[in-house]
């Protein structure tokens, strides 16, 4: 069996890009197996990340200002691990921190796969990778016991893991890394659904099976964004496009008798005692409640981290990667500690200082998007990934984001996306635009000239 060039490619950058979302849990499975195996498999990923961007940035002519920005970021903890073996200061945790910025420093060859694939070779990678993802996701969920996790078999899971983390009654809440990439193929299918002539009950049930990978996390804050997102992401694109009445009026149909449907069946079969008895069930849960004592116990752990900060140095350059506070500030425990914020936008700061959390700010979030708003990007892809900028940031403004890996490769793909076509716009802008007029020999229209004798 022989495969073309176009292939190989295609399948390459999917594997490289399913090692930093963790979509088959490569580095799970192998601690599960061997521990040192796996400490070995992720010292090689850092080998091709460096052995990537380097050889990238090569060929790229110059590296837009927001992917230079990332990079540093990617760089700082770097730094500070050379700080601490120079001082002999402990390196306790220091070391996971290239991990967890691994993908800042992938933007190079993000960029340049941008730049030179098409919407679609794009769209359909990260597609491919969301349905895998997906798909196990909805195994773990039907069939919790054969998943580590705090709730499975006991075994310790590592950041690329898809685990169970506790069950609530009979349902297991499903941890997993690539949450992004999900909202991010969410927004697609209903992209498709929406302006696509064919294929429309497929791209719904897609939409759904990445719908209830998201609701299987049972997290309220992913679930509330998710859908404030999308309704406006519907809203926006069917005022803006040209969407036919017909496909208008079938959609609304279904959506209508769905819902006239559940109802009638909850009212008048037994099915609705079952689900009068499980909402009863679960009232009092927090996980099905606005209760904010979750709320309150991050901002207590933020209160408690920023206490450590005491010099002018430390606030712009952070207290550093060794430094870690207890995992429970109620009841600590010497033994169980943390080197992160549950407010992750103040975990970099705290980690990074104003230095970080600006290079964060700047090169990944604001940057990127204006570039898209100067450049009027408007393709569907583009939109897609706009609206998942947006999710990561709402995200990261309450939970662990900015120090995850599969986190920060949907934020690197977003900004490498929009920049890349920001660029690309501007080059056809200058190719089309008129060029400045020439000065001609000799005297200028309107000059007066010496009169003959």
């Amino acid at each position: 069996m022989r495969f073309t060039r176009d292939q190989l490619d295609f399948w390459g950058y999917a594997a490289l890009f399913s090692l930093f979302l963790g979509t088959f849990s490569i580095f799970g499975t192998l601690n599960a197996v061997s521990p040192g195996a796996a400490s070995g498999a992720m010292l090689l990923w850092l080998g091709v990340t460096w052995l990537g961007a380097g050889l990238t940035l090569l060929h790229l002519r110059r590296l837009p200002l927001p992917g230079t920005l990332l990079v540093l970021l990617g760089l700082m903890p770097y730094g500070y691990f050379a700080w601490l073996y120079l001082t002999g200061a402990p390196m306790v945790g220091a070391f996971s921190y290239f991990y967890k910025f691994s993908s800042l420093l992938l933007f190079p060859v993000v960029y340049l796969w941008c730049q030179r694939r098409s919407d679609a070779r794009i769209e359909r990678t990260l597609m491919l990778l969301a349905t895998v993802l997906a798909v196990r996701v909805l195994v773990a969920f039907a069939m919790p016991g054969l998943f580590p996790g705090r709730a499975g078999n006991g075994q310790a899971a590592l950041w690329d893991d898809v685990t169970i983390y506790e069950r609530i009654g009979p349902m297991a809440r499903v941890f997993y890394p690539g949450v992004a990439l999900q909202f991010f193929a969410l927004i697609v299918s209903v992209e498709r659904a929406l302006t696509r002539q064919e294929g429309m009950r497929l791209e719904v049930a897609r939409a759904a099976l990445f719908l209830c990978a998201l609701l299987f996390t049972l997290t309220r804050g992913f679930l509330l964004t998710a859908a404030a997102l999308v309704a406006l992401y519907v809203a926006v694109r069917w005022l803006t496009t040209h969407v036919s009445q017909r496909r208008r009026v079938r959609l609304l149909t279904g959506l209508t008798l769905l819902g006239l449907g559940g109802a009638v069946v909850i009212a008048t079969t037994p099915a609705g005692m079952a689900v009068t008895r499980l909402a009863e069930q679960y009232a009092g849960q927090e996980r099905f409640s606005l209760d904010g004592t979750n709320i309150d116990w991050r901002a207590e752990q933020a209160q408690l981290a920023f206490t450590l900060i005491q010099t002018p140095e430390q606030r712009w350059l952070g207290v550093g990667t060794n430094v870690t506070i207890p995992e429970d500030i109620k009841a600590p425990n010497p033994w169980e500690t943390t080197g992160e914020l549950h407010y992750s936008f103040h975990s970099v700061q705290w980690t990074f200082g104003y230095v970080g959390l600006n290079l964060l700010i700047w090169g990944g979030l604001a940057l990127p998007l204006l570039s898209a708003l100067r450049w009027r990007l408007r393709s569907p892809l583009a939109l897609a990934l706009l609206t998942t900028l947006a999710f990561i940031a709402v995200i990261g403004s309450y939970t662990i984001v900015f120090t995850n890996a599969d986190w920060n490769f949907m934020l690197v793909t977003c900004g490498a996306f929009l920049l890349a076509r920001a660029q690309q716009a501007e080059q056809t802008h200058r190719w089309f635009r008129a060029p400045p007029p020439t000065r001609r020999s000799g005297p200028l229209p309107g000059t007066l000239l010496e009169p003959y004798d």
